[in-house]
């Protein structure tokens, strides 16, 4: 499933732009202790990453601080994004022209050599490249969408992803509510301890705001 990469950004309120090898944190400041969250988006390379993390830093927290916050908010809730391969091939193809423009006005050869952040060994200067000329990718691919700790299959990522940008405008994120209308598509059960799932071992979510939101810290509407 194709989705618009800065659109999703926008359903926050945020007026950054978002690019490759920058990290980007959406706060949601709640009352009462322990309930405030935060979205973070992390694009580095290729692969945007989108996710739910309890407090308001952004980072993970010690597992003392983490068991504090409901369980909506412990299990991983999270949107891994791809870059989409054509727009990357396009991309690619403008670099290439850009470096026989500057070899042939300078004498150098090639595009410029790979080098990194000093800040962050793990991001290559050359998406920075991209951004300067104004080539963004704004496309991506979902490869993989867990909620909860439970791994979504491919055919409810389109509900899912709808759900989620309703929920980003909001006042805070609800977890839980990210699988409103996906009660009959069949979730992928991802084991804990490092395990995999064999066979056809699947379950199915059934979602019911009235008696679940209890169960995750939030109040019954």
């Amino acid at each position: 499933m194709q989705v618009n990469i800065q659109e999703l950004v926008q359903e926050t309120g945020l007026e950054e732009k978002l690019y490759p090898g920058r990290r980007l944190v959406k706060k949601y400041a709640q009352p009462g202790a322990y309930h405030s969250h935060s979205v973070v988006f992390d694009w580095r390379g290729e692969k945007l990453r989108v996710d739910l993390k309890a407090g308001l830093s952004g980072r993970d927290l010690d597992l003392s601080e983490l068991k504090k916050y409901p369980v909506s908010y412990q299990a991983p809730t999270y949107l891994e994004l791809v870059t989409d391969a054509d727009t990357e091939a396009h991309l690619s193809e403008e670099e290439d022209e850009d470096g026989e423009a500057r070899s042939g006005k300078s004498g150098g050869g090639g595009k410029k050599p790979a080098t990194r952040k000093l800040d962050d060994p793990n991001i290559n200067l050359s998406a920075f490249d991209k951004v300067t000329d104004g080539a963004i990718p704004d496309l991506a691919d979902i490869e993989k969408f867990v909620v909860m700790g439970k791994e979504l299959a491919q055919e409810a990522f389109a509900q899912a992803f709808e759900n989620l940008k309703e929920q980003l405008h909001q006042t805070k994120v609800m977890a839980m509510d990210i699988m409103k209308g996906v009660s009959d598509i069949i979730q992928k059960a991802t084991p804990g301890g490092g395990l995999e799932a064999k066979g056809n071992e699947s379950v199915k979510y059934k979602y019911d705001t009235e008696k679940n939101a209890p169960l995750f810290g939030a109040a019954s509407p």
